[in-house]
């Protein structure tokens, strides 16, 4: 076994620990060189594009301070001229030399105009105006003489042959400080674009003016600055026109710039410096390849102290490794002997302790070995005999388990027949006590529903009488009837009795003349009292004979309602002897079924009672049978340790053998070693 370990060591490919240690500081050192490198690259670029930033910023301060300047000392110029107008006579000649030596002085000029109020002018140099040319209705003059200052105008023309031109105006005053008029400079866009042509930024970076709309009035290219092209779909030219300042990056033509933009409000303009993005990228990029040259050039400088500081510090190692491999081969006589002062030194110390108390361990071991053999052979007998009686002993206990097991199905058995007679039990009693508790319903509801009949054939037999009465009733007012209409016949008789009589004493009167006159009135009174008494008559008749027919309606429907309430009293007799019949019978189920409760109940406590019986034979089972599994667990547990116990003896007894031959392979001595 130990040369098979030997053979597998020796099979294993080392690597050096110089290779190691080397190349693990080399990388740490280069990982650190080239995180290093990447930060000082970003902020070397970060700090680029700042300072590219601030560059163009500058610029465009400058280039605006620049322009500003210029058209300051324009200003001043037209101020200084205004002052001379107002204090001094000048003649023709004198104004020549005066706006002369300004646009001497200022190249951006291309002449100057002096206007009065009652609209004469005098350019200088003279250029040809149109004959209807009025200076006061131009902008520049309005805006003058409205601000009573320096009034800046937008880009103008006079004709489409002349250059675009800017107008600078002042008001002129008399010395009573009334306002005669306007001098204005005409600075020339051209001239104001190779103003914008000297500002250089780089290889790429140029300057260019805007004015408040958005157009261009100056730039590096004079004849695209002529154009005056509008250009306020750019961004950066936008922030301008809003009165912003700024720095931002843009595209122009499919080319990337970075530019800084300035605004004046006092002259409406706005300065923009652009620079190409790629010129600024080149330089980060120049930078960035400086900075890895001298990364590389360091890393190889490190590289070869490093290999040099290295191989100083594992020359002792390496003596270590010698000493450590001839002691793994069962060497154990080696001794180290280090020279310096250090952790080496430590560690060949406790190397020569570990060997010394290493050896003395292997010699007791020797001696052991021997005592170890002999326990282990008589531990391997006792555990044979012991694995055959435990044997015997699990044969017996399984036999018993699985006859308590087939005793146990049978009580399972049993107490689940038990169980569903008591459930049947139980069910017909509750059915049993339901029937009764309707039967008790159904006896109480007969026993109303008689009383209920038991009122009302009262009730029908009082209608009944009541029915006899009313046709009693009825009788009697026909009677009644019958005498009315012969007190109705006797007051007809009497009617026409009384109606002839008054035919009578007409016929008398009219005899008698102008003296029966008052008797014929009579007559007359008696005739109607005749008449109205026939009709009253006629009318009592009717109303007698309508009567007559309802009363005999009435009659016929009295006499058959007392036929009806007589047949249903008689049905109510009927009815009420069937609800006594069925309430004796209610009565009769209600005693059977207190007795068939009564023996459910006996039976259900006999049925508890062996349940019980049953449980308690359950329970005792159980116990047997688990104290049974318990044993035959126990006794297999037990054989199961038996069998490992003899499986160690044995195991113990290989292990002395090949600990043995192990310690044959160590040697302690010189002389075992040669």
């Amino acid at each position: 076994m130990r040369r098979k370990n030997q053979e597998k060591m020796t099979s294993v490919q080392y690597r050096s620990i110089f290779t190691r240690l080397f190349f693990g500081i080399l990388s740490m050192v280069v990982g650190m060189m080239a995180i290093a490198a990447f930060f000082i690259s970003n902020q070397s670029e970060a700090m680029l594009n700042e300072k590219a930033n601030q560059q163009l910023k500058d610029a465009a301060s400058s280039a605006m301070q620049k322009a500003s300047s210029r058209v300051s000392t324009i200003e001043t110029a037209l101020q200084s001229f205004g002052w001379s107008y107002k204090n001094s006579k000048l003649t023709n000649g004198q104004l020549f030399g005066i706006l002369s030596d300004i646009v001497t002085a200022n190249p951006t000029i291309s002449e100057i105009q002096v206007a009065t109020a009652d609209g004469r002018y005098l350019t200088f140099p003279g250029s040809p105006l149109a004959a209807d040319y009025d200076p006061r209705k131009t902008d520049w003059y309005a805006g003058a003489m409205k601000q009573q200052g320096a009034y800046f105008s937008d880009v103008f023309q006079f004709s489409r042959t002349e250059f675009p031109k800017i107008a600078v105006s002042l008001p002129l005053h008399d010395e009573d400080e009334q306002t005669v008029g306007v001098v204005v400079a005409f600075v020339s866009v051209p001239k104001l674009s190779e103003f914008i042509g000297q500002i250089k930024l780089g290889e790429t970076g140029y300057a260019m003016i805007v004015d408040r709309h958005g157009k261009l009035i100056a730039h590096p290219d004079k004849a695209y600055a002529l154009k005056r092209p509008a250009m306020d779909q750019f961004p950066i030219v936008r922030h301008v026109i809003a009165g912003q300042s700024g720095f931002e990056q843009v595209s122009l033509n499919g080319v990337d710039y970075f530019g800084a933009f300035q605004y004046d409000p006092a002259l409406g303009w706005g300065m923009i410096v652009l620079q190409s993005a790629e010129e600024i990228k080149r330089d980060v990029h120049s930078l960035q390849l400086t900075i890895l040259a001298i990364s590389v050039v360091g890393a190889a400088a490190l590289a070869v102290l490093l290999s040099i500081f290295v191989r100083k510090i594992i020359r002792p190692l390496q003596e270590v490794q010698k000493k450590l491999s001839a002691f793994s081969e069962g060497h154990l006589h080696q001794v180290m002997q280090v020279q310096t002062n250090d952790e080496l030194r430590q560690l060949a110390d406790s190397f020569n302790s570990m060997s010394g108390q290493i050896r003395s361990i292997i010699g007791k071991i020797q001696h052991v070995i021997v005592d170890v053999k002999q326990v282990a052979h008589h531990v391997g007998q006792g555990s044979r005999h012991s694995h055959a009686m435990q044997n015997e002993v699990v044969a017996v206990t399984e036999k018993l388990a699985q006859e308590m097991d087939h005793q146990q199905v049978q009580i399972a058995n049993i107490h689940e027949t038990m169980a569903d007679i008591t459930e049947e039990m139980s069910r017909i009693t509750h059915s049993m006590e339901t029937a009764g508790e309707q039967n008790q319903k159904s006896r109480k509801q007969s026993a109303m529903a008689a009383s209920s009949i038991d009122a009302l054939t009262a009730d029908m037999h009082k209608i009944s009488e009541d029915m006899k009465s009313s046709l009693n009733a009825m009788t009697a007012m026909r009677e009644s009837m019958a005498d009315i209409r012969d007190i109705l016949d006797l007051i007809a008789q009497i009617s026409k009795r009384t109606k002839l009589l008054s035919l009578n004493a007409r016929i008398e009167a009219s005899r008698a003349g102008q003296a029966g006159r008052g008797f014929g009135i009579v007559a007359d009174e008696i005739r109607l009292l005749s008449e109205q008494s026939e009709e009253a008559t006629s009318r009592i008749e009717h109303v007698i004979r309508s009567g007559e027919q309802r009363m005999e309606r009435v009659a016929d429907c009295l006499e058959l309602t007392d036929h009806a309430t007589a047949s249903g009293i008689r049905t109510l007799h009927q009815a009420t002897d069937i609800f006594r019949q069925t309430i004796h019978i209610s009565e009769a189920l209600t005693a059977q079924f207190a007795d068939i409760r009564q023996l459910a109940a006996s039976v259900q406590e006999q049925s508890q009672t062996i349940q019980e019986r049953v449980d308690s034979l359950s329970l005792s089972a159980q116990e047997v049978v688990s104290g049974t599994q318990q044993a035959v667990a126990a006794t297999q547990e037990s054989l199961s340790l038996s069998e490992q116990f003899l499986h160690d003896s044995e195991r113990l007894t290989a292990i002395i053998e090949d600990l043995e031959q192990e310690i044959s392979f160590f040697r302690t001595t010189e002389k075992a070693s040669a």
